[in-house]
């Protein structure tokens, strides 16, 4: 026996998932739109009253909770997990309306794109029931859920065809460059962009970069401009060095291969390493040279704008710059350039596809990171290599049996530049490599190599910027300084040089 009662169930974490993968927005609009097409559909099938609607989901955002709770026939229930307890908690509720005292509702609205839910469709239709399937859309369905809503009591229902969700927000070219250090800061602060963003977002709101209402629909708008998602077999280590596992994993972070969000990172790593501990903090016009100089002020203008918003530069009264950030004179790609220099030189060297933790992190420890000769030991290096992982410039790797080792990403933009602007170096200096060469004539070499071949700079602006990859190759134990009056430099012929000459 059937009522005249409808019940609408919402699979959250499913039609979110479809929603974004269509860059459509999925915010707390959603849930008002959702019970008004049940409402419509209700009216559409007689005298159906809707008498209830359940959202089920891992998590949900304060903006949808509220509208969830101020609808009076909806509740909102959490999982512990994302995918299998949704499943059973949408099954079990379904259940218990069909088993109702009173009768089974005659009509189901089940708003999910997920073919699990295929045999609970099937068990509405034996109740009777009328059953509408509300999905994000239809080009992505699979052939057995086609084949399920092709029955005769069965309807589907496309919500990009009875709705006018809006897509997501896509940041212009002003507000890009906050969007890109709001990231970068959620990484420098210990966030990672995949997975679960509750804490990434709730720190933007913190810090005033995400407006309260929709946040979630704001930065998954971020996420999805400005940063990309890569799937390769790593390593998911324990707490020893043996007893690791591999595995596929998606791994989500800032696309430098954006020549938006590369542009601002290296503007940003411009405007930090003349700030920070600078004994005369430097004006507008003292940083609108160098990286710079054929820029009309606009965008050195947004990127200081982007920067006193994510709280990392102040501008004092007398119109000059102080950095907010810790080790600000390291810039934010020196310590990854000695990542990817300290690994390299250790993997090709010992023949391997990377170093362990332990090996890397005394390397790393022995000499000051980069620039700022405090920024040393122990906690220095697990700090920098923790922030490695989260820019993804390194990743962890199964090695032997049940090992793991950490190595560069080939891939990434920023190995990639180091890499190239090593293997230049060793072209420049050609024979010499391997011989001490005085050090003013290796400065001169890379800055008419920069000035007079096309594409991209690789070794930097000024001499301060060549002198800085030459401290990083120091460091790294790619490059010597021998003793002697003139200061000379010796580019050694590493394995690694060897290999990419």
């Amino acid at each position: 026996m059937t009522t005249n009662e409808a019940v609408l169930l919402v699979d959250w974490l499913n039609l979110s998932i479809h929603l974004k993968n269509q860059r459509l927005s999925f915010g707390s609009d959603l849930v008002g739109d959702l019970i008004k097409i049940a409402r419509d559909e209700c009216a559409r099938h007689g005298s159906t009253e809707l008498v209830r609607a359940h959202f089920v989901g891992e998590r949900f955002a304060p903006s949808v909770e509220d509208a969830i709770t101020n609808t009076l026939i909806a509740r909102f229930h959490k999982t512990r997990t994302a995918k299998e307890q949704a499943d059973l908690v949408l099954a079990v509720l379904a259940m218990d309306h069909i088993h109702a005292p009173g009768g089974a509702p005659g009509l189901f609205l089940l708003a999910t794109g997920d073919q699990d839910f295929i045999p609970l469709v099937d068990r509405m239709i034996d109740a009777r029931a009328d059953v509408i399937l509300v999905v994000a859309s239809t080009r992505t369905l699979s052939p057995e859920y086609r084949r399920i809503a092709a029955q005769q009591n069965v309807r589907l229902l496309s919500l990009t065809d009875v709705l006018d969700i809006k897509p997501l927000p896509e940041s212009d070219v002003d507000a890009a460059a906050t969007r890109v250090l709001g990231l970068y800061r959620v990484c420098l602060e210990g966030g990672v962009l995949g997975g679960d963003q509750t804490r990434n977002i709730r720190m933007l709101t913190d810090w005033g970069l995400l407006q309260p209402g929709d946040q979630e629909v704001e930065h998954t708008a971020c996420l999805q401009q400005f940063a990309r998602v890569d799937s390769r077999k790593v390593a998911i280590p324990a707490k020893r060095e043996t007893g690791n596992r591999p595995a596929v994993l998606r791994r989500t972070t800032l696309n430098f291969a954006s020549s938006t969000v590369r542009e601002v990172i290296e503007d940003a790593d411009w405007v930090l390493r003349r700030t920070g501990n600078a004994a005369r903090p430097p004006t507008i016009g003292d940083l609108g040279v160098g990286r710079f100089a054929t820029d009309d002020g606009r965008r050195l203008a947004r990127v200081i704008g982007a920067m006193k918003d994510v709280g990392w530069l102040l501008e004092r009264s007398d119109g000059r710059f102080e950095s907010r950030l810790e080790w600000s004179a390291d810039g934010l790609l020196e310590p990854l350039w000695r990542v990817i220099c300290e690994i390299n030189r250790r993997a090709f060297a010992d023949h391997t596809e990377g170093v362990s933790r332990d090996r890397l992190f005394q390397d790393l420890r022995s000499t000051p990171i980069a620039s700022d000769i405090d920024r040393k030991g122990g906690k220095a290096a697990q700090a920098v290599i923790d922030y490695a992982r989260r820019i993804g410039v390194i990743d962890a790797i199964p090695a032997g049996s049940d090992g793991y080792a950490l190595a560069v990403i080939e891939a990434h933009p920023v190995a990639q530049s180091v890499t190239s602007a090593l293997r230049t170096l060793g072209s420049l200096l050609r024979d010499r490599a391997g011989a001490a060469a005085p050090e003013h004539e290796v400065l001169a070499l890379m800055r008419e190599r920069d000035e007079h071949v096309g594409g991209q700079v690789l070794f930097g602006y000024d001499n301060r910027d060549r002198q800085r990859f030459l401290r990083v190759l120091r460091r790294s134990g790619l490059m010597e300084r021998p003793s002697g009056n003139e200061p000379t430099v010796r580019l050694k012929r590493t394995p690694w040089l060897e290999r990419i000459s």
